[in-house]
């Protein structure tokens, strides 16, 4: 007869008989177990606390994925898993679209850099680049696009030219989201 794997709801059991100084060591264990850990905790934690380093450990994944060291793969995988980190641990809105952004800006550093890549960076870096303006779309903040489109606008004139349709599918984007918001003070200029 097979034992049935232990849930969470078992886990929930036991600490519900712990008090308050053994929930804090079993944190503590927990904030010195991993790099991960911490950056969770930090997140969770600490964004309130003014600054946003809490962000750092999350972007150094994203640049890490896009290696501009010529020896290194690329990881695409590794940066969104690092954007859904974040999103998991903090959940903040305008933080998680900032990682988003970052996420395309060093995709778009490495192409700058290496040229030419291949159709799924590109659809890697567009999709990303559209779930932002799906979000802003979404969310019905104007303050929030307009925090957000002078840096989309950016991203986009660095890329405009590349290949595989990458600046026509961020053009097209960029044009969802002024439409959607056109007195955002936004400029009309492609």
């Amino acid at each position: 007869m097979s034992q049935k794997k232990p849930t969470w709801k078992d886990v929930k059991q036991v600490l519900m008989e712990m008090g308050a100084p053994q929930l804090r060591g079993i944190l503590q264990d927990l904030y010195g177990f991993s790099v991960e850990n911490k950056a969770f905790f930090h997140s969770r934690f600490l964004s309130d606390h003014g600054g946003n380093e809490y962000l750092e450990p999350y972007k150094a994944s994203i640049r890490d994925a896009f290696s501009l060291d010529p020896w290194q793969d690329i990881c695409l995988s590794a940066g969104r898993k690092a954007i859904s980190e974040f999103k998991k641990a903090n959940g903040n809105l305008p933080d998680t679209l900032s990682l988003m952004l970052y996420y395309v800006k060093c995709g778009n550093d490495c192409t700058l850099k290496f040229g030419d890549i291949d159709a799924s960076f590109y659809d890697s870096l567009g999709s990303m680049f559209s779930r932002i303006v799906k979000t802003l779309i979404k969310q019905e903040d104007e303050t929030l696009v307009s925090e957000f489109l002078p840096q989309l606008e950016a991203e986009f004139k660095r890329v405009e030219c590349m290949a595989w349709g990458y600046g026509d599918w961020l053009r097209e984007s960029l044009d969802d989201l002024k439409k959607a918001y056109p007195t955002a003070g936004l400029s009309n200029s492609h």
